[in-house]
């Protein structure tokens, strides 16, 4: 079984490097489009993998408490899920 960390690599770097504690929420959609621009297609086919799988299964809980491992965000499931539709949105135009 692969283990959280290995899984979500790619949202792990996203939070890491670009949307970090001293980035403000607000900045989540231009953050996404600088991370597409700058990332090797690699990483963001990686990234778009991963998001379509956290919406398939739909489990804030889960990602809530990644992201605040990672980024130190607090944010609420419907937040988490905001945020999951949104890098839909701007990764693959859905």
């Amino acid at each position: 079984m692969i283990n959280e960390q290995e899984q979500y690599k790619n949202l792990k770097y996203f939070i890491e490097s670009y949307f970090n504690w001293s980035m403000d929420y607000a900045d989540l959609g231009e953050l996404i489009e600088e991370y597409k621009k700058r990332e090797s297609s690699l990483h963001v086919e990686g990234l778009v993998q991963e998001i379509k799988e956290i919406s398939e299964h739909r489990n804030w809980e889960e990602i809530k408490n990644f992201v605040y491992l990672h980024g130190r965000r607090n944010l609420s499931n419907k937040k988490i899920e905001q945020m999951i539709e949104l890098f839909m949105a701007k990764l693959t135009g859905l």
